[in-house]
């Protein structure tokens, strides 16, 4: 550490920073923070002051940190998975504060971190989790609508029933529950509640799992 006291240094040190424009070249602060000077990578034997000027840039203190792994890396994450922990039951590993959305994100000088939305697009630089709730939001949305939707006939007693994207869907009531019935075919689920059926069957419909049991279905009879 010596050497980082020496005249050389120093002379060296101002240089960078000048060329730098006493600029972080992370984060682009220059107002009100403290600059280091940073070498990208060691050369054995080299002195501190050694190196070539490109070799070198200027960090504030914080991304220097950042830059040895002492705390989590500001920019350079990568999203790698996501969980609905269903409430409030998680805690941001960047900021601390409480999530039900976690985002799974990793870096190559930190250990993976699970945090909010919020955090996962500042530490990706992307719209990604923002975009991604929204499309959650909007999936929501959809569904209340096609729960309490006019397009529900009732039939007749104990069942009701649905078009939806050329299919006939219809909702039985079975001993107490609720059973989705495709095509004749009664399905094994049973779902306590009117509402919690409907929206069974909207949650069908969109991941195109009733559309591909009926396209099988067709394809059977077919064949027979």
């Amino acid at each position: 550490m010596d050497g980082y006291r020496s005249t050389s240094w120093k002379q060296f040190r101002a240089q960078v920073l000048l060329l730098d424009e006493f600029t972080c070249k992370q984060c682009w602060r220059s107002e009100g923070v403290r600059l280091h000077v940073h070498h990208k990578r060691y050369i054995p034997g080299r002195k501190p002051w050694e190196y070539p000027h490109h070799m070198c840039e200027t960090l504030c203190s914080g991304c220097h940190a950042a830059e040895h792994g002492i705390i989590p890396p500001k920019s350079g994450w990568t999203f790698i998975g996501y969980e609905d922990l269903g409430g409030l039951y998680g805690e941001c590993e960047y900021c601390g504060t409480e999530i039900r959305h976690s985002f799974l994100v990793e870096h190559e000088k930190w250990r993976a971190m699970e945090v909010g939305e919020h955090c996962c697009d500042k530490l990706t630089s992307t719209r990604l989790a923002t975009g991604h709730l929204a499309a959650v939001r909007r999936h929501l949305d959809r569904r209340k609508r096609f729960v309490s939707s006019v397009r529900w006939i009732r039939k007749r007693q104990g069942v009701q029933a649905i078009k939806q994207d050329g299919i006939r869907i219809e909702l039985v009531t079975c001993k107490g529950a609720y059973r989705l019935r495709v095509r004749g075919q009664l399905g094994k689920r049973e779902y306590p509640t009117e509402i919690e059926a409907k929206a069974g069957t909207f949650d069908l419909i969109e991941s195109g799992v009733i559309r591909k049991w009926v396209n099988l279905k067709r394809e059977s009879e077919r064949r027979r």
